[in-house]
């Protein structure tokens, strides 16, 4: 688990979380800011696998110059009304120019530069202008704006057109979570240059369960922050399905299949992944779950919970007092008796 503030803004899927409660309506009443989403942002995609253009692929092999030939950005950001795009990273900390972490970024600032329609795939038009945006704690901005910087005029010295690039640096006090918007993300954004405060915060308070995403496969955690991760998502895909059998109306039979309850797990974040592996991982745990659900509530109640490959599960409920013994079932089942670090192999409906 994360036991220091600054190990907080340091990890990734905190970092991941930001971007989307930045670029999302929230109540009035909410200790959440969405300054992004208040300037016209919304999630465009979570983790878009993108191809650099063939002829800049060629380029840069000719001038020697490393990348990788397809990358995914933790989160593309759009603003429909004026069509522009952010292609955003997080990262921990900085790194340098000749680390491999580098070509990622040299890819990244291609993505996001001039070719941004081609590479995703829209008309020319429908692009009016796009930024390299990478989260990083705010003593990391400096920098990693000094890499980007090295690397975007490595890329323009080859005539390989690179985007205009930010670095957004997040900070944390007693009361509070900013982000630190330098020049470009302040005209690109247009939010104050400066410290940007976004989310209200008490000592000792954790906000992971305000994630939209609670656990992400691909993010670069500690074994026991990411068991801990873990058990929160299986703890609100538990709830969906509480929920369900709750708001259900015996007699019925109940549907319910991994994409509605990741999605309701996350919020609507799941429909939005583009990442096939990771959601196939996702897919998988959901399964994990769902199997020691049917067991504990077909030992109480026998032949309620059925699996239905590849369409999901259905729990019959014939009437109120079996309702309510699956409910039991289903609400006095621990998460913490899941093994969290049991991998599961793909199936044939993976």
């Amino acid at each position: 688990m994360t036991s220091t503030p600054n190990e907080l803004i340091r990890d990734p899927l905190f970092q991941l979380n930001a971007l989307l409660w930045l670029a999302q309506p929230m109540p009035s009443e909410s200790e959440i800011r969405p300054l992004l989403y208040k300037q016209g942002f919304t999630v465009y995609a979570i983790a878009p696998l993108l191809g650099l253009p063939p002829d800049l692929r060629l380029m840069a092999q000719e001038a020697e110059i490393n990348m990788q030939e397809r990358v995914r950005p933790d989160v593309v950001l759009a603003n429909e009304s004026v069509r522009t795009f952010a292609f955003t990273e997080c990262k921990k900390s900085s790194f340098g120019p000749i680390s491999s972490t580098a070509e990622q970024a040299r890819s990244l600032l291609v993505v996001a530069g001039p070719r941004a329609a081609e590479v995703l795939g829209l008309a020319p038009g429908q692009v009016a202008g796009s930024l390299l945006a990478f989260v990083t704690p705010q003593t990391e901005q400096e920098s990693l704006a000094q890499t980007l910087a090295t690397l975007s005029n490595e890329l323009n010295a080859a005539r390989i057109p690179a985007g205009q690039f930010s670095v957004l640096g997040l900070a944390l006090t007693d009361t509070d979570v900013s982000i630190a918007i330098d020049d470009q993300a302040s005209a690109f954004f247009r939010l104050p240059q400066g410290i940007n405060s976004f989310m209200k915060r008490e000592l000792d308070t954790d906000p992971r369960p305000l994630y939209f995403i609670p656990y992400d496969p691909d993010v670069d955690q500690s074994p026991e922050e990411r068991e801990f991760c873990k058990r929160v998502l299986f703890e609100r895909m538990q709830s969906t399905v509480v929920a369900a059998v709750g708001h259900a109306t015996p007699l019925c039979e109940l549907p319910l299949n991994s994409e509605r309850i990741l999605n309701d797990a996350m919020f609507g974040m799941y429909g939005q992944w583009e990442n096939r592996e990771s959601a196939k991982h996702m897919r998988r745990l959901c399964r994990q779950l769902m199997d020691a659900l049917m067991q504990a509530v077909n030992s109480e109640v026998p032949n309620s919970m059925i699996s239905q490959p590849g369409e999901g599960w259905k729990i019959i409920l014939q009437n109120s007092e079996q309702q309510e013994k699956v409910l039991d079932a289903l609400t006095r089942f621990s998460c913490e008796t899941l093994d969290l670090q049991k991998e599961l192999p793909p199936d044939l409906f993976d």
